[in-house]
């Protein structure tokens, strides 16, 4: 098992980019997309992050009624066609995750799956606001503080994360 699918590894990360590079969104990148790449399923699919990119032609497969994600998750194939399945869009630990977010409403709507996370909160969405696969916290956040809850609530969140259908 990877270093990041390890519940104490995972949450000292987390609490180190709060606390070292506090309000940097892009500082999770690197965490989640780690963790979404160990996932078992993932192995037919390619990984991207595109949250740098801006509109070209190359470029606007990718970009929906809420601009690019941070991630889009493709076909594991070498053709720039390759399949576009979703997306993962990640926020700083100290921002509120809704379903009122103007930006994630637009990426379901272009998208239709999307992992939406800030890293202490993970929620899968397909095809519609109301339609939640799954809604794990794995702790609450106090200010700067984590307050982590048990091992059980990361185990579920890998066995989630394990079966989401990226590619139906």
């Amino acid at each position: 098992m990877s270093v990041l699918r390890n519940f104490e590894y995972y949450k000292e990360e987390i609490e180190l980019a709060l606390i070292q590079n506090a309000g940097v969104e892009i500082e999770l990148y690197s965490i989640v997309a780690s963790m979404i790449r160990e996932s078992p399923n993932t192995s037919p699919l390619s990984i991207r992050d595109v949250s740098a990119r801006r509109k070209s032609d190359i470029s606007m497969k990718f970009y929906g009624q809420a601009g690019f994600p941070d991630f889009v998750v493709l076909a594991r194939e070498k053709d720039s066609n390759a399949k576009l399945y979703g997306c993962i869009e990640v926020k700083i630990p100290t921002v509120s995750l809704d379903g009122n977010d103007e930006q994630l409403n637009g990426h379901i709507q272009s998208l239709k799956k999307v992992l939406y996370t800030n890293g202490i909160r993970w929620i899968f969405f397909e095809n519609d606001i109301k339609n939640v696969l799954f809604d794990i916290e794995l702790g609450d956040i106090n200010k700067s503080q984590i307050l982590w809850k048990s091992q059980k609530y990361w185990d579920d969140l890998l066995r989630c994360m394990d079966q989401i259908k990226w590619d139906l």
